[in-house]
């Protein structure tokens, strides 16, 4: 099922992009007609989101002194996007916000799908001017969010607004954690469901619960000045009065498609939005001081929070590309204007990851050396393995045990070569082990995986004569430390070596494997026909 993501650069929109295995992305504009059908013909979806919007910045009062604005995007864009799905026959989910009721429903349970709206601000009331046409379209589902909360940090996340406010309301709200909504709307996508729909988890959140949460496990000096609801405008801390509801969720219930209840999603949602913040305290840790900020005492900071390293496999004797590689490492062979590790290694700079392994053959090792010296002059710091003889991917991998210690791991064959950034999956990996695909056209020559809507691999095949998908995997992997312990579990194949298959496969068992995709181009430049390519699609690109 290909879904095309509106707003895919967005809060949400980026994280469905991320989640879901078939989604695409465009960066069409939804109030250009033209460019909607045009994307749509391109693309060629089964569905498509619309999670494009205009909210403001830095928070929704913009949209009072910005009125035109708010009403052009949220109305008469959404009504233009909706009207080319109308024209092409494609299923459209629209999100909206539960922030069109304003105060207590009628219903003591909350407000419910069937309610008529009450908006006040100009945002809410151009979210409901939206909903009112599409209520009547065939094919249409509109998906009511609430003051998102999410595990990582970010100006819309409703934990860094409320953290970086000395004075918080407080007040009960229905909230929806993003992971959940994710899965949910992926649901609704499945099952085509068309109406109105609650994306709200399940209970009710006071600012003060999630504020000790946040003192809990993020910031225990963090402190709060509570106030009343009637002093956020009268002290002149908004334009206009927020949205505090209560909303019912019983449509998404009656198709079996259920959030986790508040208090568990906030916990879990808290703790790995804990971990991030952890992280990048330890990487303040580790710059020169005259670049700090001022230090801030975390809770997480005095237990060990794993780093991510990048390991890149360069050895092999790259007999497929024989007689090149009778005198040097294929990894060091040109793809366009550089040699190829240059690529692998970029691929790992862009994520973030500044602490990189190189494992080689002991020939041209000194190759590597001369090419790449100490990673100074590249922003990193290298250091180098030799793998006498092979013996597979994991084999090579092993050699990277005490480099890596407790920390965390991406793996990527020195010839795999990457269009994409993958800082997203690798930044917000926890544990466990994720592995990459790319939908190909020739599966049956490559290890094919079969993930279910979450990304969950339910199966892994080597070289299958009848693959169950054509999602094929890619030569980059990320891995906790575990990983070494399974390594020397395995034993080797048919041919006398240790398979990265069945490295995977004992994640798959524990069922702590996923797996993501590649959108952009990608390659192993591992034979003569795919480094021509290489070659060829870099060197057009470059020169473009």
């Amino acid at each position: 099922m290909k879904i095309l993501v509106f707003g895919s650069k967005g809060f949400i929109g980026g994280r469905m992009l991320e989640t879901w295995a078939e989604a695409v992305g465009t960066d069409a504009r939804i109030d250009d007609k033209a460019a909607v059908l045009k994307a749509i013909d391109e693309h060629k979806p089964d569905a498509i989101v619309n999670a494009a919007g205009r909210t403001g910045r830095p928070n929704v009062d913009w949209c009072e002194t910005h009125q035109v604005e708010t009403m052009h995007d949220n109305v008469i864009g959404t009504l233009v996007l909706a009207e080319a799905c109308q024209e092409r026959g494609i299923y459209l989910l629209h999100l909206s916000s539960g922030c069109v009721f304003y105060g207590q429903s009628p219903d003591p349970r909350g407000w419910t799908e069937d309610d008529h709206a009450n908006p006040s601000a100009t945002y809410s009331r151009a979210k409901y001017a939206a909903e009112l046409p599409l209520m009547t379209y065939p094919n249409v589902s509109i998906v009511r969010l609430r003051m998102p909360i999410d595990d990582r940090p970010g100006e819309r996340n409703l934990i860094d607004k409320l953290a970086k406010y000395k004075q918080v309301i407080d007040v009960e709200n229905s909230v929806t954690v993003i992971k959940d909504l994710v899965d949910a709307c992926y649901q609704l996508i499945q099952r085509k469901a068309t109406g109105i729909f609650h994306a709200v988890n399940p209970g009710i959140m006071r600012h003060r619960d999630l504020m000790s949460l946040y003192r809990e496990l993020v910031d225990p000096n963090h402190q709060t000045e509570w106030i009343r609801e009637e002093d956020l405008v009268s002290k002149g801390l908004a334009t206009k009065k927020r949205s505090n509801n209560i909303m019912q969720s019983e449509r998404m219930r009656a198709l079996g498609i259920e959030m986790r209840p508040i208090d568990v999603a906030l916990r879990d949602t808290m703790m790995k939005y804990a971990q991030h913040v952890a992280r990048s305290t330890q990487h303040a840790a580790s710059t020169p001081s005259f670049l700090k900020a001022p230090a801030t005492s975390y809770g997480l900071r005095d237990t060990y929070v794993p780093r991510m390293k990048g390991v890149i496999l360069a050895g092999g004797k790259g007999t497929r590309l024989a007689p090149l590689t009778n005198i040097t490492n294929k990894h060091l062979l040109p793809v366009a204007d550089k040699q190829m590790v240059l690529y692998p290694l970029q691929t790992l700079l862009d994520a973030g990851i500044r602490e990189i392994l190189i494992v080689t053959g002991p020939d041209h090792a000194g190759h590597f050396m001369n090419l790449l010296g100490s990673g100074s002059k590249l922003g990193c710091r290298l250091t180098y393995r030799v793998q006498d003889e092979a013996g597979g991917i994991p084999h090579a991998l092993a050699l990277a045990e005490d480099f890596v210690g407790q920390d965390h791991v991406t793996v990527i064959l020195g010839d795999n070569i990457f269009e994409d950034n993958f800082s997203a999956p690798i930044s917000s990996f926890q544990s466990g082990a994720v592995t990459f695909y790319k939908s190909v056209p020739d599966a049956h020559r490559f290890g094919v995986v079969e993930v279910d809507s979450m990304g969950n691999v339910l199966s892994i095949e080597e070289k299958p004569k009848n693959p169950k998908t054509n999602f094929a995997q890619a030569g980059l992997y990320i891995y906790d430390s575990s990983v070494f312990d399974i390594i020397k579990i395995l034993k080797p194949s048919g041919r006398g070596e240790l398979e990265i298959v069945d490295v995977n496969n004992v994640y798959l068992q524990k069922r702590q494997l996923v797996a993501r995709p590649v959108r952009g181009y990608w390659t192993d430049a591992g034979t003569f026909e795919s480094l021509q390519r290489a070659n060829e699609y870099f060197s057009r690109n470059n020169a473009s």
